[in-house]
C-alpha cells in the first residue's frame, strides 16, 4: 500500500504566503470546520482571516447555493444524484457567469480588498468558483489557491475558472483527479487536517460505554432509527446524541427518550469535542469534519448513509484509512460484544487476588 501523505505545516507556511484570506462555505458546515482547522495551521505572526462565501455573496447566490440545498437535502436527498452526476447544474451557472447575466460580486470585492491578502484558500469548490469567477473579472493580485475537502473526484470542482487557479491541495492523488488543471498549477497532496484541540484526544480513552450518535449539523439521518438499535445491542450503553439544527429530531427524541436515564439528547452544539473526549466509539454520516475529528481522536467510527457521491467517497476511504466499518446490527453488536469483554476483564484485573 502506499505511504499517504502527511499534513505539513512548513510546506503550507512556505507555499501560501501571508496575509492568508481562508474562505468556506456554510453548507454542512464540514468545510467551514476544515477552514478553522487550517488557520490554525498557521503562525500567530501570520495575518489571516477566515471568512464564509455566503457572508459575501448577493442573497440570489446564497439562495442557489445554501438554501435550496438545504431543503434538497434534507427533504429530497434522492436528487442529489442528479445534481452530483449531471452537468447540466454546474455548467449553466459557469456559463451564466461567464457571459450571461454574472452575479453582482461586490461585496466581496471590497471584503478581500479590505484584507489586500497575498493567497485566498478556498475550502470547498463553492468558493473556489466564486472566488475564481472575480479575479477573473477583476484582475486582483493574490495567489488563489483551492482545497479538495472530501475523498474523490466531484462534478463540481471541473466547473470553476481554472485558468485563475494558482494552486491545489488534495486528500488524493492528482491521477486520481479528472480537473482540468493548468500546467502552470501548484498541486500538493496532503492530509486533511482536524482542529488541533482532537489530536489531544488520541492518549485519552472515552468512557467504554459511551456512544456518541451524530448525523451533521442539519440534524439529518435517522437518528430515532438508530438510537433504537444501539440501545437494543447494550440497554446500559450511555448514548450522547447531537440533532444539530433540526428541530423536528430534537423534538422527537425528548419525546421518545426523556425517560432514558442514559440518553443524553442535544441540539446544536459549538464543539464535538467534549462529546467525544467522553466516548468510545461515534456514529455519523460521513460528514468530512466528524470525519477527521473522530479519527484524530482515534475513536471507533461506525457509519450511516450519508449524501451521495461526496459522502459515499468518504466513506470508501474511511473505511479504507481509518478503519471505520458500516453501522449494522452485527458490526455494533461485535463492537458491544468486544468492549464487554474488555471490561470484565478490566473488572477482574482490579479486584484482589
Amino acid at each position: 500500500m502506499p505511504v499517504r501523505p502527511t499534513f505539513d505545516v512548513e510546506m503550507i507556511a512556505q507555499r501560501l504566503q501571508p496575509p492568508v484570506l481562508v474562505i468556506s462555505t456554510l453548507v454542512g458546515r464540514g468545510m467551514y470546520t476544515l477552514g478553522q482547522a487550517f488557520v490554525e495551521r498557521f503562525s500567530p505572526d501570520d495575518r489571516i482571516e477566515h471568512i464564509a462565501v455566503e457572508d459575501c455573496l448577493p442573497s440570489s447566490a446564497v439562495s442557489e447555493d445554501l438554501r435550496r440545498y438545504k431543503v434538497i437535502s434534507s427533504r429530497m436527498p434522492v436528487l442529489l444524484n442528479l445534481v452530483y452526476r449531471v452537468p447540466f447544474f454546474y455548467r449553466r451557472k459557469y456559463a451564466r457567469e461567464s457571459r450571461d447575466r454574472p452575479s453582482d460580486l461586490s461585496k466581496m470585492k471590497k471584503r478581500i480588498a479590505a484584507l489586500n491578502p497575498k493567497t485566498v484558500l478556498c475550502v470547498s469548490h463553492r468558493p473556489a468558483f466564486w472566488v475564481s469567477t472575480l479575479k477573473r473579472r477583476d484582475t486582483m493580485g493574490f495567489k488563489l489557491w483551492g482545497v479538495l475537502g472530501e475523498y474523490g473526484n466531484t462534478l463540481a470542482w471541473k466547473y470553476i475558472f481554472w485558468d485563475q487557479m494558482d494552486g491545489f491541495l488534495s486528500p488524493i492523488a492528482r491521477e486520481a483527479l479528472d480537473y482540468p488543471f493548468p500546467q502552470s498549477l501548484e498541486f500538493e497532496q496532503i492530509e486533511l487536517p482536524a482542529r488541533r484541540a482532537y489530536y489531544g484526544l488520541a492518549d485519552r480513552m472515552g468512557q467504554s460505554q459511551a456512544v456518541l450518535l451524530v448525523c451533521g449539523y442539519w440534524g439529518q439521518g435517522p437518528i430515532i432509527r438508530v438510537l433504537q438499535a444501539i440501545l437494543a445491542q447494550d440497554s446500559e450503553l450511555r448514548v450522547i446524541v447531537v440533532c444539530g439544527e433540526s428541530r423536528s429530531v430534537l423534538k422527537r427524541a425528548d419525546a421518545v427518550f426523556s425517560s432514558y436515564p442514559n440518553v443524553q439528547v442535544y441540539g446544536v452544539v459549538d464543539s464535538l469535542l467534549p462529546f467525544l473526549a467522553e466516548s468510545s466509539c461515534v456514529v455519523t454520516k460521513p460528514g468530512i469534519s466528524t470525519l477527521l475529528e473522530a479519527h484524530a481522536a482515534r475513536r471507533k467510527i461506525f457509519l450511516l448513509k450519508g449524501m451521495p457521491v461526496a459522502e459515499d467517497n468518504n466513506a470508501r476511504y474511511a473505511i479504507e484509512h481509518f478503519g471505520a466499518e458500516w453501522f449494522t446490527r452485527d458490526t455494533f453488536g461485535r463492537w458491544c460484544r468486544a468492549h464487554h469483554v474488555h471490561r470484565s476483564d478490566s473488572l477482574e484485573a482490579s479486584l484482589p487476588a
